[in-house]
């Protein structure tokens, strides 16, 4: 009952729209102390023992974000993405060869490293292209969340599938057979890429 309370907590907070996703996050952390505490799993070395792999987790990232920001700020003093967008517009690209191009690139390094880094390395150099060809922000957004996601699941990387490879933890199932697990998942994936660039009201209609 406590981690059904749980759930139900931090998904309905989400849905009415008491909190975001990452502070849900949070709520549920908040929430599992308590019980985790109350059913004896959890001591005071234990405690300390999340704690400190949540900050070096925390840490990490933080060291993204900082390195990312530097490299957004020598983009844009080095001109690069101002070259990029005379390249494209010399190339005469339009909107259809700009998506497909940008499309491939997410997913290409999808299957070599992690979503964040894919956005912290790409959005850097290709939003101001999309905003010069005139495109929606919200539905440029979606697609490059929608991309990366599907770079989650393809190998040879595939954060997701070694996720799920580590909480298994059995020897019987290997990589290759969570790739093939999920391969349905990610066709569909794949669909409803399309389906949001052709259709755009899918990714905009509830805010227009």
């Amino acid at each position: 009952m406590p981690i059904t309370g749980l759930i139900f907590l931090v998904l309905g907070g989400l849905y009415a729209g008491w909190f975001t996703a990452t502070e849900g996050g949070a709520v549920g952390a908040l929430g599992a102390l308590p019980i985790a505490w109350a059913r004896g799993q959890l001591d005071r070395a234990g405690l300390w023992r999340v704690l400190t792999e949540t900050g070096q987790i925390t840490v990490s990232v933080l060291f993204l974000i900082i390195s990312a920001n530097l490299y957004s700020r020598m983009l844009t003093l080095s001109g690069l993405p101002q070259f990029i967008v005379g390249a494209m517009a010399q190339a005469q690209f339009g909107v259809p060869e700009f998506m497909a191009v940008y499309i491939l690139i997410v997913l290409l390094l999808g299957c070599i490293i992690d979503s964040g880094s894919i956005m912290l390395i790409v959005l850097p150099l290709l939003l101001p292209v999309a905003r010069s060809l005139g495109l929606d922000l919200v539905w440029f957004g979606v697609i490059t969340v929608i991309a990366v996601e599907i770079g989650l699941l393809t190998p040879p990387f595939g954060l997701s599938v070694y996720v799920v490879k580590s909480t298994l933890n059995d020897p019987r199932v290997g990589l290759a057979d969570i790739f093939a697990g999920v391969m349905p998942f990610t066709i569909m994936m794949f669909a409803v890429l399309l389906l949001v660039i052709f259709v755009p009201w899918f990714a905009t209609g509830l805010i227009r």
